[in-house]
């Protein structure tokens, strides 16, 4: 009678030369290595810590580097408000608007370099910092109206008006001006 697999006798081992019960008797248990510690850490966990410590700077001089801009950038939109606010149809709209845009001026160009200016030499001005032509209604306005309260016209006002909004926004910055120079100046109004 046959036993079922599970039922059968182990294979009987065979004896053991004395040769490989000498080996047998020196065979110790297996030994596992120590516990890795947490400190110190490995290069590439080293070369990590330095990556991420460097996109913080980064980022923290990027963030630092838009508000500067934004704040520098500040006159701008308060420039473009006010002109924006200017009501054309009024007999002072030129004057008003040709007041913004001389403060906008001295604000970025010192008052040596903008103060002073009037006529031709003004839109000369405007002209080449802003890198765009002075429309003829709006060259009309600020030559011949300017200072006229009797003559005036809506859509010169209204072409003053956007050129002084497009000049704000694209005028260059000065590269001949420290930042202490203008506020100097500025501050000396």
């Amino acid at each position: 009678m046959r036993l079922p697999l599970t039922q059968q006798a182990p294979p009987a081992q065979p004896a053991l030369s004395p040769e490989q019960q000498e080996l047998m008797a020196q065979l110790r248990d297996i030994h596992e290595p120590a516990p890795l510690a947490w400190w110190p850490p490995a290069p590439g966990w080293w070369l990590l810590a330095a990556l991420i410590a460097a996109l913080f700077i980064l980022a923290a001089l990027w963030i630092q580097h838009r508000r500067e801009r934004a704040r520098r950038g500040r006159y701008r939109q308060e420039a473009v408000h006010l002109l924006q606010e200017v009501d054309v149809e009024s007999p002072r709209a030129t004057e008003e608007l040709n007041e913004i845009l001389k403060r906008v001026a001295v604000t970025s160009y010192g008052r040596r370099r903008a103060g002073n200016l009037t006529g031709q030499q003004w839109v000369a001005f405007l002209e080449e910092s802003g890198g765009t032509p002075c429309p003829a209604d709006a060259r009309t306005a600020l030559l011949e109206e300017l200072y006229r309260r009797d003559r005036f016209r809506i859509e010169s006002n209204s072409a003053l008006q956007q050129f002084a909004i497009d000049w704000v926004h694209r005028h260059k910055q000065p590269t001949r001006f420290s930042g202490r120079q203008v506020t100097a100046e500025v501050e000396s109004v």
